[in-house]
Formats: C-alpha cells, structure tokens, sequence
C-alpha cells in the first residue's frame, strides 16, 4: 500500500500551524487596571459616623459611608437612587451595592456655585442595593 502526501496541503497545515501558535493569548489579568472592565457590584462594610462641622465641633447629625477595604466613602444620597430608610437597615453590616464613584461636592445636589463651601471630594452614589 503506497501513501501518498501531497506537497500543498502540508504546506498549508505547517502553516496554519505557526499561525495559530503567534496568536495574541493576553488575558485580562494581564491588562493595566486602567483597561480591566470594573465589576458591576461592590460589597463594602456601611458604616454610620457623626458629622464634623467646618468648626471640628461633632454634631448629634450622623452620616453614612461605605467602608471598601481600608477607605471610607461618603455616601451622596441625593443623586443615587436608595433612600437613606433602604440603607438604615444595613448599618454595621456588610452591603453589595451597585454604585458609583464621583468626585465633588458632598452635602448639595445641585451645581450652583453659591455652595461652593460644601465639602468636597471622593464620594459614592449608590443605585441599587444587591439582595
């Protein structure tokens, strides 16, 4: 019995071969965090703290902020879409929420420059609480 190969067509498997092998094969792990898509939800600590006035005097007002790893974030209920009764419930315990981080002024949802003495900064808008 005689076999027979022809030229071409192992031309065109040693080829497709070294192709297929110089493909691209970076994973997302490899990518800079700048690239990596963010995860939809995040689960954080809530936390409730007394308010400090411009004055350092602490008020009987208490806030609540999201405790993500070692930083605290206020939370800007007016611009989110739970309420402050929603997230009571939540208060020293863990939390997955969907949200997101802003950066601006914390205690007036509107943009006239009239408040400009509001305190401002990193804070998070939360849009959804994950049961």
């Amino acid at each position: 019995m005689k076999t027979y190969c022809n030229p071409f067509f192992l031309f065109l498997l040693i080829s497709f071969l070294i192709v297929s092998s110089c493909k691209n094969t970076q994973t997302t792990n490899d990518l800079p965090l700048s690239e990596k898509k963010p995860s939809k939800y995040t689960t954080c600590q809530l936390v409730e703290k007394e308010f400090i006035n411009k004055g350092g005097k602490i008020t009987e007002y208490k806030e609540l902020y999201l405790r993500c790893s070692i930083q605290d974030y206020f939370i800007k209920i007016c611009e989110g879409k739970v309420t402050l009764k929603e997230l009571e419930k939540y208060i020293d315990k863990g939390i997955t929420v969907e949200m997101e981080i802003k950066d601006g002024m914390w205690d007036h949802c509107n943009e006239d420059p009239a408040y400009a003495q509001s305190r401002m900064g990193t804070y998070v808008v939360i849009h959804k609480i994950i049961e």
